[in-house]
């Protein structure tokens, strides 16, 4: 048996010696596995494709973590003793809740004491016990001798006294089971030929950093195995004693004597790779060979000088002339962007650009990495998702996402969670049911999800299952804007009609088509399982029950697809994790709603590392520790100060870290030589990006501090010829918005392969061309035959021609901004349900009913506030009412209505039809309680013209228009045909192509020309833009006037001819009235 280290500076060299070790010495039997040590998963995927490569085939191997080989050798030596999961994190953090509560009252916890006194739920109990399972876990591999002498009786003091005894405690209660320092002592101890069991050899591969404990059990195996390690190393020389010049200025000048610094980024980066180098030390001493696989990486680019004096531990001398900065090199960028977002947009041309430079680059070929995935994962699908006008797309995956962040299922699991502990919200519960796993469970389609969206607005719910659910959230008890309530309406409403009244408290909401009938079933059973699901994570339960509740959980709103299948049985693995934790662990008791959904939550956080990783296009990825994989190009995103190196912030009674020692885990050093291995395994260019410009005023933000020390490394070594700054030159820094006009001039050095952001600068918006009209030319010619319109029509063509034009003549219906739905029950009575009120309130008046009579009416329907509020408004808005029916009144002096009058008028090869209502002996009146607009006058000024034009005998010509804030009437014009011709001829125009008359900026403009044509101008520019102040959209923003006219003001000639042609008779016929 033998211990064999291989070192070297390149990867590829290193898995050239594993495959020919591996093909020169052949196990026993084809059917024996080879077991090859790796730290991450994606060092597994690039060793599986370059061993395939380079022995013809590779299969029949395994690739476990350093941890697992430590436990599966235990689990082989200690056959007969227990050697489970007790003391592995998550399983200490439930004894640590089973056993802490009790050692509460003892002295040495009254800090404990005093922290968990607010702890109703439990949870800060749960999370101190997964903080100090935490650090126990570290003691086991670094501080073996601390918990050695808390079980042998030993002194301890300050924030130790409380950890021992807890300690202590957690051991008794083990049942035996011996802990890792324990087990790893008597296995080092006892570990001898002849040993059966044990694989016949295990390689490690890749391996940056190993902590003593595992190195021990290491030199301990190779008594019994093969034991070949194959180590990366920056430098072929022996580099554990160089230092960094910060930290040489914290010595003696004595000390001083004997230090040196080498490389500068080696001392500076290397921290941890050279602790490793002095633990491997006494490794390498027992080593049987000791073989070194070094490359020069040449000086060919800055890049490889950089990589070369780093192998020969060089740098800047004091007195060595600096070396010329290789011309045209771009082997190392920086580019300083405004965002995230246009981080990857630079950096996808950036990528379009290697390949177009190296023909033989190839997208497996790049890595991008970036110390928050999450926040840079959306942007990375929205840009190299794209692909759009034909331009190249790039082929990419992303690795290293939650599985809350990336999987449907996981994601409305943990929406589930949040959601049965809330208020219940509508548009939170809607966003549950739009997920797609969710979907699927209910079979629920476009139509049905959208059909199920409109019931929830127009039945008025709110938020709360119902008035018990509401009194538990601590508010009054009423069932008005809950679920229930609502889903009352529509049961009802299916099965009865509204008839305008009540039927046991419930007001029947029948807008139900039968073909949805299926999806009502559907809904009530969404909101009765949601019901339970809320009533289940209301109270506390075991580990045991908490398991049934997230299988329920899964049954109950879940279906996976051939997409999600694995996404799924990652959720079953949770749920037996829940039963393992009972069945293995000390706690037994209860725990509340609120630490299950905290640990179901943590799981869901985990990374899913054997995913996404190097599948043939672009790998987007996480910065983790130990993922030295060799790339041709590899590119690093947010880089920015305070995200990498990352701050680990310790818990004050962390020992290791109040107490440190040399090979203790340092977050903030591992990223710095995560740093050091990304530019050793860079082959062609390292490629670096930040946001160095304020968004907001473009002022310098600075990049990492590991950034910084690369340019100062560079600039100590190179220089260039003018003398100006090396910094200055590798560094770009891009504009804020990607269309900026610099990457379209070919004199300058930014670029761009975007199509869409060239079109973007090239159009009307930015100064470019004009938006080409919606239509070009009239889409038909109306012929000589008689054209039948519609009065209704007429009228509603003069609401809005633009959006009649579109859902008429077109078919384009309108995709109007669609409202959000709201969480609040309402505490006033606005906008569109006010109106509603005030005309329904209005024609009962009319009728001669009491308004108190129709209140419940309103209440059922939710769209006034509950309890008083809502019914002294109610009263204010019925006496408005009251008074307004006065004002209508008034104007009938108690005559009877006049029968509706029958339309059949030929006009100019029109046959208008139609009716005319509300006419009274002495006028014909129109009516609104709202405020008065120009579309209320246009539209009563056609119904007037109809009115003279009929010429009936017996009924008036005089038409009164009465709003709520304003009166007119209409006296008998001189030509109602004439005027009436015009409308339907610009009526037949516009079917055929928009026209350019706006009810509100045409009227407005008519008005004000006796003032002059800049005033009249000033007028309609007011309506048709939108008011910043008021809050109110102009006319201009209408979703049918932007598609027709874009964000142009079309107030041209034809505009001013079309509104004095239309609207100057309404004008000099129209008398305001008092």
């Amino acid at each position: 048996m033998s211990l064999t280290l291989y070192t070297g500076n390149r990867s590829e060299r290193l898995v050239s010696e594993l495959a020919g070790r591996l093909s020169e010495r052949r196990l026993s039997s084809p059917l024996t596995e080879e077991i090859i040590v790796v730290q991450s998963r994606g060092m597994q995927r690039w060793l599986s494709i370059e061993l395939a490569e380079k022995n013809g085939i590779w299969a029949n191997s395994r690739f476990p973590l350093p941890d697992t080989l430590v436990r599966e050798c235990f689990r082989i030596f200690f056959s007969e003793v227990d050697t489970s999961h007790y003391f592995g994190v998550q399983q200490m953090t439930w004894n640590i809740m089973a056993i802490l509560p009790p050692l509460l009252d003892e002295p040495p916890f009254a800090a404990i004491r005093s922290y968990l006194s607010f702890d109703g739920e439990g949870l800060r109990l749960y999370q101190l016990a997964e903080r100090a399972a935490a650090i126990f876990n570290e003691y086991q591999f670094y501080r073996p001798d601390l918990l050695q002498r808390w079980e042998s009786g030993g002194e301890e003091k300050g924030e130790g006294l409380w950890q021992s005894i807890l300690w202590k405690s957690l051991v008794a209660g083990s049942g035996g089971v011996q802990p890792l320092w324990a087990l790893k002592d008597e296995f080092c101890r006892g570990l001898k030929l002849p040993m059966s069991g044990f694989p016949e050899r295990i390689s490690l591969f890749g391996i940056s950093y190993l902590p003593k404990f595992h190195l021990d059990i290491l030199s301990a195996l190779s008594r019994v195995t093969d034991i070949t390690l194959f180590v990366l190393s920056p430098t072929s020389d022996f580099w554990a004693d160089i230092m960094a010049r910060k930290t040489q200025a914290r010595l003696s000048v004595e000390e001083r004597i004997y230090r040196n610094e080498g490389n500068p980024l080696l001392a500076s980066l290397g921290h941890m790779g050279r602790e490793f180098s002095s633990l491997m030390q006494d490794l390498a001493d027992s080593a049987e060979m000791q073989l070194e696989a070094y490359e020069e990486p040449g000086e060919e680019t800055l890049l490889r000088s950089l990589q070369t004096d780093m192998l020969h531990l060089q740098g800047a001398g004091a007195d060595a002339a600096p070396r010329p900065l290789p011309p045209n090199d771009s082997s190392v960028q920086i580019h300083s962007c405004h965002s995230p977002l246009r981080e990857v947009e630079v950096l996808h041309d950036s990528l379009l650009s290697f390949f177009e430079t190296y023909r033989d680059l190839e997208p497996r070929d790049v890595l991008v990495l970036t110390p928050d995935i999450e926040t840079y994962s959306p942007y990375i699908s929205a840009v190299f998702g794209a692909g759009n006008h034909g331009e190249t797309r790039i082929p990419f995956t992303v690795a290293d996402r939650s599985m809350m962040n990336e999987g449907d299922i996981a994601s409305a699991i943990a929406a589930l969670l949040d959601l049965a502990t809330s208020r219940l919200g509508a548009a939170e519960v809607f966003d549950l049911l739009s997920r797609l796993p969710v979907r699927r469970r209910f079979a629920l389609d476009d139509d049905a999800q959208e059909c199920i969206r409109r019931w929830i607005e127009k039945t008025g719910i709110r938020w709360g299952l119902d008035e018990t659910d509401r009194l538990n959230a601590g508010v009054p008890s009423y069932r008005q804007n809950s679920w229930r309530a609502g889903l009352d309406r529509l049961l009802l409403g299916y099965a009865m009609p509204d008839e305008g009244s009540l039927y046991g408290g419930i007001l029947p909401y029948d807008d139900i088509d039968a073909s949805f009938a299926e999806t009502l079933g559907i809904f009530a059973s969404f909101v009765d399982a949601l019901e339970r699901l809320s009533e289940r994570l209301n109270e506390p339960e075991t580990l045991q029950e908490w398991r049934l509740v997230f299988l329920g959980m899964l049954d109950d709103f879940i279906v996976a697809d051939a997409d999600s299948e694995r996404e799924y049985s990652e959720m079953l693995a949770i749920a037996d994790t829940l039963g393992e934790l009972f069945n293995e662990t000390l706690h037994k008791e209860p725990v509340s709603p609120e630490v299950f959904t905290s640990w179901v939550r943590s799981k869901l956080e985990e990374r899913r590392q054997n995913l996404g990783f190097m599948t043939g296009g672009v790998t987007f990825c996480a910065m983790l520790p130990m993922r030295s994989i060799p790339f041709r190009v590899i590119c690093l995103l947010g880089m920015n100060d305070a995200a990498f190196p990352r701050q680990h912030h310790a818990p004050s009674f962390d020992l290791v870290s109040s107490n440190p020692r040399p090979g203790d885990r340092s977050l903030r050093n591992e990223d710095r030589y995560l740093f050091l291995e990304m530019m050793l395994s860079a082959r062609d260019l390292l490629y670096i990006s930040y946001v160095g410009q304020s968004v907001r005023d473009n002022s310098s933000l600075s990049p990492s501090v590991l950034v910084v020390e690369l340019l100062d490394a560079i600039e100590r070594v190179f220089s260039l010829s003018d003398g100006s700054s090396i910094a200055d030159r590798l560094t770009v820094r891009h504009r804020l918005q990607a269309f900026s006009p610099a990457y379209f001039d070919s004199a300058g050095p930014l670029f761009s392969y975007s199509e869409d952001n060239f079109h973007a600068l090239s159009s009307r918006t930015y100064g470019g061309g004009e938006r080409p009209p919606f239509v070009d030319e009239p889409l038909g010619v109306p012929g000589d035959e008689t054209c039948v319109v519609s009065l209704d029509e007429l009228i509603r063509f003069y609401g809005n021609p633009a959006a009649f034009f579109l859902e008429s003549t077109l078919a384009i219906r309108q995709n109007r901004l669609m409202t959000p739905l709201i969480d609040r029950e309402p505490f006033s009575i606005e906008g569109l349900d006010a109106y509603m009120i005030r005309e329904e309130l209005l024609e009962k008046i009319l009728q001669g009913s009491d308004p108190s009579d129709i209140l419940p009416l309103f209440q059922a329907r939710g769209i006034i506030p509950p309890s008083g509020i809502g019914e002294r408004l109610f009263a204010s808005m019925a006496t408005e009412s009251a008074a307004f029916a006065a004002r209508l009144t008034a104007l009938t002096e108690g005559a009877a209505e006049l029968p509706p009058l029958p339309v059949n008028l030929d006009i100019g090869g029109f046959r208008l039809t139609g009716e005319l209502t509300h006419i009274w002996p002495k006028h014909q009146l129109s009516y609104r309680h709202a405020s008065m607009r120009g579309r209320e006058r246009i539209q009563s000024w056609i119904r007037h013209l109809v009115l003279n034009a009929a010429r009936e005998e017996g009924y008036p010509t005089e038409t009164i228009l009465v709003m709520r804030n304003e009166s007119l009437s209409f006296a008998q014009p001189d030509q109602p045909v004439l005027y009436l011709e015009n409308l339907l001829k610009r009526y037949r125009e516009g079917l055929h192509s928009p026209l350019l008359f706006f009810p509100e900026a045409s009227l407005a403009y008519t008005r004000k020309l006796d003032d002059g044509l800049q005033k009249a101008y000033a007028e309609a520019l007011a309506v048709w833009n939108d008011n910043p102040f008021s809050g109110l959209h102009g006319e201009g923003s209408h979703p049918a006037v932007q598609r027709c006219f874009g964000n142009t003001e079309p107030f041209g000639t034809e505009f001013k001819s079309l509104a004095l042609e239309l609207l100057l008779p309404l004008m000099n016929f129209q008398e305001t009235r008092s």
